[in-house]
């Protein structure tokens, strides 16, 4: 079997996550089931070209981790099983029929929903009172026939807190210094990083640039909490992909994807830095720290 990964092959994460899928796997009973991992990190074309030669080699299953990679694997496929991890709206991708039977050759797990987008302000909110304004920051990767999944529950949890809300779309890593540097200038202001390929290459970066710039910033991707972000709040990835892999077994023993309902997440983590936040002079209540999952010191 094959899996395509938003990583590139020497980025700790994605090792992990790969190593997390094969364990599961051989704990589906497929203890010599050989995988193939192709890593295409946030390039579309190279991403493009690894799911045509996953494709052209005809593996049993195709597992597929994020939007990005399973629209690549899709595209060039009908027929080979695929399994994928982090489709957020499936069926308004076109990927599956329903999320109870999916009907076709794909299913899977979503990651981020739309719900959360609501989740981030409040967060962030609640972290930083003062807060006036805040952007949530995406990729047009992520959108779903050019609407941003997350925009209006971000859009309405904000104008009930009372705090001005904008979306910015950001194509490449230079479009993200100005997005910053607009919100330093005007101040009082917050920074929601919205999952997706984009923002799993790009985050290092936009932790760097809100720490020297003192933004709060929430992220939808855990690791960039531990990496300096201020918090993250979203599901566990490396569930997800054990829940994938545990899919991937039962269609090697010959089940049919096309029965196999789509999961949402079912474990959840907020993490809160204290050590960014005091560096950016924000006193965390001690109400948010009782809620968190783990506050890294």
């Amino acid at each position: 079997m094959a899996a395509l990964w938003p990583f590139t092959e020497s980025d700790d994460e994605g090792r992990a996550l790969a190593e997390a899928f094969n364990a599961a796997l051989r704990d589906q009973g497929h203890p010599d089931q050989p995988v193939d991992h192709r890593w295409g990190g946030a390039d579309p074309e190279r991403t493009r070209i690894l799911a045509t030669e996953l494709v052209a080699a005809r593996p049993p299953v195709i597992f597929a981790y994020l939007n990005a990679q399973l629209s690549a694997v899709a595209t060039a496929t009908r027929t080979i099983p695929i399994v994928f991890v982090g489709a957020s709206d499936p069926v308004g991708f076109g990927y599956v029929e329903s999320l109870q039977r999916p009907g076709g050759n794909i299913t899977g797990f979503t990651l981020y929903e739309a719900p959360l987008g609501g989740k981030w302000v409040a967060a962030l909110k609640e972290a930083v009172p003062s807060i006036r304004r805040v952007t949530l920051l995406s990729n047009p990767s992520t959108e779903i026939r050019g609407k941003n999944l997350y925009a209006e529950p971000f859009r309405s949890t904000a104008a009930a807190l009372g705090i001005e809300p904008t979306v910015v779309k950001v194509e490449k890593t230079a479009d993200i210094d100005p997005v910053i540097a607009d919100l330093a200038r005007q101040g009082h202001g917050g920074l929601i990083v919205a999952p997706g390929t984009f923002s799993e290459a790009n985050g290092d970066r936009i932790v760097a640039l809100t720490t020297r710039n003192t933004i709060p910033t929430v992220f939808a991707i855990r690791r960039f909490a531990y990496r300096g972000g201020l918090m993250s709040y979203g599901p566990d990835p490396t569930e997800a992909v054990r829940r994938a892999a545990a899919y991937v077994g039962r269609i090697l023993r010959g089940e049919n994807p096309a029965t196999l309902p789509v999961q949402a997440p079912t474990k959840f983590d907020f993490i809160v830095n204290l050590k960014s936040a005091r560096g950016m002079g924000v006193d965390i209540s001690s109400a948010l720290l009782a809620q968190a999952d783990e506050i890294v010191e």
